[in-house]
């Protein structure tokens, strides 16, 4: 029997750091609403952000990691062997 392939997200680390470095400069105000618009995105229907999206530095870390998962690419585990 054949083992299934696997796939993992292999981040593009440049365009994340990009992303991050612009919404450093960013008001909170304009945070909060960028991170609405990512769970929207995802499919999340709140209005306001949940308990862990508070304060300015979970905010860039969700915006980042979100950038990471966004620009990453799909690959075949077997190519990394």
């Amino acid at each position: 029997m054949n083992n299934p392939v696997t796939n993992v997200i292999r981040i593009n680390l440049e365009k994340a750091k990009e992303v991050a470095l612009k919404w450093e400069q960013a008001s909170g105000s304009e945070l909060s609403a960028y991170c609405l618009e990512i769970l929207k995105e995802i499919g999340c229907t709140d209005t306001e952000l949940p308990d862990n999206l508070q304060t300015r530095e979970q905010q860039l870390n969700f915006i980042t990691g979100f950038a990471s998962f966004a620009f990453g690419e799909v690959q075949n585990v077997q190519s990394f062997n």
